[in-house]
């Protein structure tokens, strides 16, 4: 049985293509359950946001796409999707990758790698295209509350009751800690990651800005 059965009336529906369902399943299988309930109700509230914005699935934004980038867009977070990239990219090739194998275009195989690489980028993502655009609006509006008065409060309160919290933003940070602890190829300069890492590694061996401005403009 689907993790996402007999859901409040309140949430809606979700596309119950074989896709889909298997998105729902191998997310279920290899994340914890904040990570989980965290990708669900991005998904959620993306396609709230969409209404909002008068954006009509099946028209203005292909529904199976948009789930698939939201479901999957932290799996570069947990063993099965990691990498040598910083999470977000890692996120991206497994989510693509997944996508192509189950029967998605190669165009919506792009439109899922970009929105999944690009969830974190705020000022570049909503300018890429309209899934791009919705699943970081949605990813955001959960972990940050970026634009939540978007959200209907209705899908809001039903979301968080049936896809409970769990100290999300704690969790997320640990995991990206954790991660360019034991892979530091996984840190990135000036990026979601590096400031994640500051946080918690003060004294960490990377250089910050004012190292990367006094270093050399070229090699000598």
């Amino acid at each position: 049985m689907s993790a996402l059965e007999n859901l409040p009336e309140e949430i809606g529906t979700w596309p119950r293509t074989a896709a889909a369902e298997a998105a729902v399943a191998f997310t279920a299988e290899h994340a914890p359950d904040w990570l989980f309930n965290h990708s669900v109700r991005s998904y959620f509230y993306a396609r709230s946001i969409a209404t909002a914005k008068d954006l009509v699935a099946g028209e203005d934004y292909d529904d199976e796409t948009l789930f698939l980038a939201t479901v999957l867009h932290d799996i570069g977070l947990t063993e099965v999707g990691q990498g040598p990239n910083r999470f977000e990219v890692d996120s991206a090739f497994t989510a693509a990758r997944f996508a192509r194998e189950h029967g998605l275009s190669d165009a919506a195989a792009d439109q899922i790698w970009d929105a999944v690489a690009l969830h974190t980028s705020s000022g570049i993502a909503p300018h890429k295209h309209v899934i791009c655009a919705l699943a970081h609006f949605g990813i955001g509006a959960d972990i940050f509350a970026f634009g939540v008065e978007e959200v209907d409060r209705a899908v809001l309160d039903a979301a968080h009751a049936a896809f409970p919290y769990l100290d999300l933003r704690e969790n997320i940070h640990a995991q990206v800690v954790h991660q360019i602890d034991e892979q530091p190829s996984k840190w990135v300069p000036l990026s979601f990651v590096d400031t994640v890492y500051r946080k918690y590694r003060p004294d960490n061996p990377f250089p910050g800005l004012d190292e990367l401005v006094a270093g050399p403009v070229r090699p000598d």
